[in-house]
């Protein structure tokens, strides 16, 4: 996966999240804080969806439409009205990661424009971030893949305590996902992967989960990383019942 300037070269659809200067979340008066979810255009033709929560984290994807390119793992700093992103580039084109970063003026809750070499994200506040956390119950029709695997699209059923099981062809997955103690509309995801068929191979894998409710239906947006953040699955579903 290319250096992460060759990402935005390509154009970044990120699902990402970061945390604002100094750590740990907050605006500290000083520093405008990056908190929240953030999604729009690149000037390559690529639709970034952005999170950014408290803990300094930053994750995201990238796709066009329905089709994922790949994603992104790191951290973001503030510096007054200035926002700083390093982080991993997993892209799936050239099956290839590298390191790099992005900046560019933030305004806290409304717009965000991240710029490297030559190429600009337009990225604006979803104010989704800070309802409730939408319930994940239900019917979730899926595609998604890894650095080298692509999974069968499939629909798989969270059940009340967000709970699944997904089987596919020579591997079956158990995922759990939790909300975030923040209370936001960001949820907490654990999956762990058994046969030879495996997306990721046989490893557990941990990460975010957000759900847009300004689309309809409604879309889950999913970047699980292994521990040692070499390799990772990123999901797109959409709420069938």
């Amino acid at each position: 996966m290319r250096l992460l300037k060759g990402l935005i070269l390509a154009g970044i659809s990120a699902f990402t999240l970061a945390g604002c200067g100094g750590g740990g979340g907050g605006d500290t008066g000083t520093n405008a804080d990056p908190q929240g979810i953030w999604s729009g255009p690149t000037s390559t033709g690529y639709i970034a969806n952005t999170v950014i929560l408290e803990t300094g984290e930053t994750w995201g994807i990238y796709s066009s439409g329905n089709t994922i390119y790949g994603g992104l793992y790191g951290t973001a700093t503030t510096n007054g009205n200035t926002v700083s992103i390093s982080g991993t580039d997993f892209n799936f084109i050239k099956n290839q990661t590298a390191q790099g970063s992005l900046s560019g003026p933030i305004v806290a809750k409304s717009t965000m424009t991240i710029s490297g070499s030559g190429v600009t994200t337009q990225l604006t506040y979803n104010p989704t971030y800070d309802a409730t956390a939408s319930p994940v119950t239900g019917s979730w029709a899926f595609n998604g893949r890894s650095s080298t695997y692509a999974l069968a699209p499939a629909t798989v059923t969270i059940n009340n305590t967000g709970g699944f099981v997904l089987n596919q062809t020579n591997c079956s997955t158990t995922g759990n996902l939790t909300q975030r103690a923040t209370g936001k509309n960001i949820y907490n995801i654990n999956l762990t992967s058994v046969g030879i068929g495996c997306a990721i191979g046989q490893s557990s894998i941990s990460g975010v989960a957000y759900i847009d409710t300004t689309t309809n239906p409604k879309r889950m947006l999913i970047l699980a990383l292994t521990s040692t953040k070499n390799d990772g699955l990123v999901i797109i579903a959409t709420r069938q019942s």
